[in-house]
């Protein structure tokens, strides 16, 4: 059988956690152990870090080298958390340095010894051993039922941007970009562009936002756009969806198709890939498992929650874009939103955007899988394109990090009266129920009885 390349997800916060502590001076290496879920895409397999869990000084064990040796009886908790919790165990060390780091052999002999125990007691999970340095990793795991070890390709850190660790960050570029980005680079640079070649992402709504979405990802050269809406081009779609045209609504062509035809006349070396169906559709969630970013442009506040559930659980930064206009002749109202959604900073949970009373009053108490959406709203394709630009925006700071703060998720309100943009402050919960339950929650086990 061939293995698919593993890849290793850490979301924010916690992968500062996990630097500090493995990177802690000492007499000795220290480590982290962490508990893992996973989940399995068309071309990767996830391994999706959920919790580190660190050991006491009086837990490790002297040695005459600088390794880390612990005794047994401290990781009895951890094992049996991972047990409870149907989790794999990884253990994280560091070797503090520049340039490529590789497992030595004793860590390698150690790995062989506690991959296969950690195996027979959670079956399940993937288990690995990992070494990061400075600015690369890398590690074994033990998949489920296998005998052998598999080396990981990829390990990816969700901060102030996506951050990865593997093969083609660590080797020179070579690739040769078409004229049509010398401007660009001139912001991010050639591996700017050569990392937005490589990303994937996923559109969720391909109307008056998600059409202004796909034809500037086109134009950066995001390598992979994944356009997912299950509709027809109508009438009304007309004023303020990106490169329709009237035989479109006559041949009622599909949302995807008609940004198909767009990405192509726009960029030929950027694949789209039309998903005709809604979320949550197996085929879509099959997508957007393959994203590297997602960005929603719905209408209902349940589609926000089944996609900020899917960012969560696979842990893909989720962008959202929304606009609300309150036409009135007395008090006219234009305002919207841009959420920047990073897994383990905060979701729309934490900050009141998302509800159980709120998607309750949505649906009017009707079954989940009757609801249609929210009533028509107005819509006008100038203030959509505002919002989608800075949407973008955050997506080629995700890809490329060429802003120089240090905000981590942002939350930016618009004023369509005022012509404003501004950062909104906000106020998360201490702790959230979602987010406990649903960071990093993978694919679902299934255990033989």
């Amino acid at each position: 059988m061939i293995r698919k390349p593993v890849e290793i997800r850490i979301p924010g916060r916690i992968g500062k956690q996990l630097k500090e502590e493995v990177l802690r001076r000492g007499g000795h290496e220290h480590v982290v152990f962490a508990l893992a879920s996973s989940a399995e895409t068309a071309d990767k397999t996830l391994i999706l870090v959920k919790k580190i869990l660190t050991l006491h000084e009086e837990q490790y064990v002297e040695t005459r080298y600088h390794g880390a040796m612990w005794r047994g009886s401290s990781t009895l908790d951890i094992i049996n958390e991972a047990i409870d919790r149907k989790l794999g165990i990884f253990i994280f060390h560091a070797h503090d340095h520049s340039g490529k780091v590789g497992l030595s052999q004793d860590d390698l002999q150690s790995a062989q010894t506690l991959l296969p125990s950690y195996q027979n007691l959670v079956p399940w999970r993937p288990h690995g051993s990992i070494v990061i340095g400075k600015e690369h990793a890398a590690g074994v795991v033990l998949m489920p039922e296998a005998r052998s070890l598999a080396t990981i390709s990829r390990l990816r850190w969700l901060d102030n941007s996506i951050v990865d660790w593997d093969e083609a960050s660590s080797v020179a570029l070579s690739k040769t970009f078409d004229r049509m980005y010398d401007r660009q680079t001139l912001l991010i640079g050639s591996r700017g562009q050569e990392l937005l070649n490589r990303a994937k992402i996923a559109v969720v709504g391909l109307s008056g936002g998600g059409s202004h979405i796909v034809q500037q990802a086109a134009h950066l050269g995001i390598g992979e756009i994944i356009g997912i809406d299950a509709d027809s081009v109508e009438e009304e779609n007309r004023h303020r969806l990106i490169g329709v045209s009237r035989f479109d609504v006559r041949l009622k062509r599909r949302k995807t198709s008609v940004m198909s035809r767009l990405v192509a006349r726009i960029n030929r070396d950027v694949k789209f890939t039309s998903i005709p169906y809604n979320v949550p559709a197996q085929a879509a969630l099959d997508q957007l498992k393959r994203a590297d970013i997602i960005v929603g442009c719905v209408d209902s506040l349940q589609a926000r929650s089944d996609i900020q559930e899917i960012s969560q659980r696979y842990l893909i930064p989720y962008i959202d874009i929304g606009l609300l206009i309150i036409p009135d002749q007395s008090s006219q109202s234009i305002g919207g939103n841009v959420l920047s959604l990073i897994p383990g900073m905060f979701c729309m949970w934490c900050i009141g955007f998302l509800s159980d009373r709120k998607l309750a009053e949505e649906t009017g108490g009707r079954p989940r899988s009757y609801f249609q959406g929210t009533p028509k709203q107005a819509q006008v394709v100038s203030f959509n394109g505002l919002l989608a630009s800075a949407a973008m925006n955050e997506v080629l700071h995700l890809v490329t990090g060429y802003r120089q703060n240090n905000d981590v998720g942002t939350i930016k309100k618009f004023d369509g009266n005022k012509g404003t943009l501004e950062d909104w402050v906000f106020n998360t919960h201490d702790s959230c129920a979602k987010c406990e339950t649903q960071i990093a929650a993978g694919d679902p086990v299934w255990i033989k009885l």
